[in-house]
């Protein structure tokens, strides 16, 4: 008889819990969607994703005078759209316990821009991600420029894409992240160019001689000889008198002097 009893409480007590369960589900799903929330996640107050646009774009997919309850908002849709925005690297929508569709959107952060030699450009951040420019924002960061040639789009994509295999973008991405990576010239320098003989040179701050880093190899090491040789001649007028400054040899830099009398 005991055993009869504990059988009989348990099927009542899974009972009322599922019974619970149907009607809270029930009272969600039939309810309708009570707002949006859009959490745009970057580290400047400004960017390049338009949050009113992102807003709006979403709410004409939610339709809520058409969409009346949680159940028929086309939450994948709003997922794909996300995915589109070319400077998110990562987004997600969900709708919650209270009825309320969670965006979350991070944005992108390039370190450099990098024109090919038709003029257009791209972004490009520490992982490798490329994204394409953006007319209402730009960032202050890293240019390079010269004798690239690479395809330009409108998508997001990456350096290791097949389109760019064949290209000197990723060679000139790896330089410019050392460049970067390098206390020194991350500061100094503002604008790495590939000449035509596939050299590679840095326009830096308050220094007037032409700094030629050389080929893509060592680019670490040869950086590191720079910073040495730049801070050994601070306030030596000499410097002046150099016409270009060569850090492509091994152990040694060559300093060409102005013809100038």
């Amino acid at each position: 008889m005991k055993k009869i009893l504990k059988i009989l409480v348990w099927i009542l007590t899974v009972g009322a819990i599922v019974t619970g369960w149907v009607f809270t589900h029930k009272g969600h799903v039939e309810h309708p969607l009570n707002g949006i929330v859009v959490n745009l996640h970057r580290d400047v107050e400004d960017g390049f994703i338009n949050y009113d646009a992102v807003i709006k774009t979403v709410a004409k997919i939610c339709d809520t005078t058409k969409n009346r309850e949680v159940t028929m908002i086309p939450v994948d849709s709003v997922r794909s759209y996300l995915n589109s925005i070319p400077w998110a690297v990562a987004s997600e929508a969900n709708i919650s316990l209270d009825e309320t569709l969670i965006v979350e959107l991070v944005e992108c952060q390039p370190v450099m821009r990098i024109y090919n030699n038709h003029g257009k450009s791209v972004y490009l951040d520490a992982e490798g991600r490329v994204f394409p420019i953006c007319g209402r924002y730009t960032p202050h960061v890293l240019i390079g420029s010269g004798y690239l040639d690479f395809p330009v789009t409108e998508t997001a994509s990456s350096i290791y894409d097949e389109k760019y295999k064949d290209t000197c973008l990723p060679q000139m991405f790896g330089v410019m992240m050392e460049v970067l990576k390098n206390s020194y010239t991350r500061c100094c320098v503002k604008q790495v160019y590939l000449a035509k003989n596939r050299w590679y040179e840095l326009s830096m701050n308050n220094v007037d001689p032409e700094v030629v880093l050389g080929d893509g190899e060592n680019v670490g090491e040869k950086l590191t000889n720079l910073g040495c040789f730049f801070e050994q001649m601070q306030g030596n007028p000499d410097l002046k008198e150099y016409k270009k400054i060569n850090f492509n040899f091994d152990n040694q830099v060559v300093c060409t002097k102005n013809n100038k009398k």
